[in-house]
């Protein structure tokens, strides 16, 4: 898809999750330089599914269902309201899958059906958080982990429990990540970013994937994972 699909696509997206979100809502937080990042990876991947998790209102997963609609789009929530929100806004078109499911249970169901699934890890499960066993049940695709700490004031990162959303995080992996990418703050797109409140770091990784696409490109950043530290 062209930088002029993605632009038009984007600001086509309604932002329902305005009210509740700290980045104002709207695909990928209104940051249209992550939905480049995105069609980059689909396109050199050539992916054939993207696994959504935590959908909130479905900004997100409007624009991406609209976007690709050759792909499979699957996405949940635990919140009755988003998922009958989200059911509303994309149900109607085939090639998507709206649950109610915890998230590690929706990639255990959706995982083995698909030859190279894109992963958006942006799930907030209140207390408890699924980043850890989300990434213990990939073994094949692309992932975004959203809000990742990139070392950049500019952009945001979560935090649970003293735990941050961040390299050492990765580092329990290391076996199947042995290196990542976030994205580039420096990096020239071309399309500006109008998103002037909150931008959240991304890390980007493959798992069983024989080339190496984002290593050459501008968009991306390399970074060697920490070595998890002895207790």
């Amino acid at each position: 898809m062209s930088a002029d699909n993605v632009y038009r696509h984007f600001y086509r997206t309604r932002r329902l999750g305005a009210a509740e979100l700290s980045d104002g809502g709207g695909p990928f937080g209104f940051d249209i330089t992550t939905a480049l990042e995105f069609d980059f990876l689909i396109e050199r991947y050539q992916c054939d599914a993207i696994i959504e998790t935590g959908s909130n209102a479905g900004d997100t997963t409007e624009y991406l269902a609209r976007a690709y609609p050759n792909l499979t789009i699957v996405t949940c929530d635990v919140v009755d309201r988003y998922v009958d929100l989200v059911k509303r806004r994309v149900g109607f078109m085939p090639h998507t899958h709206v649950e109610k499911i915890d998230s590690p249970e929706l990639i255990a169901k959706f995982r083995d059906r698909f030859r190279c699934p894109l992963y958006y890890l942006d799930a907030h499960w209140y207390e408890a958080w699924p980043l850890e066993r989300e990434l213990s049940l990939i073994e094949n695709g692309v992932v975004c982990v959203d809000d990742f700490n990139i070392g950049n004031p500019r952009f945001g990162f979560d935090k649970y429990k003293e735990v941050e959303c961040g390299p050492d995080m990765l580092g329990r992996f290391i076996d199947k990540i042995p290196h990542y990418y976030t994205n580039n703050p420096d990096a020239e797109y071309e399309l500006p970013c109008l998103q002037n409140g909150r931008r959240g770091g991304k890390a980007y990784f493959t798992i069983g994937q024989k080339h190496d696409h984002m290593q050459h490109h501008r968009y991306f950043r390399r970074h060697e994972t920490p070595r998890p530290t002895a207790a």
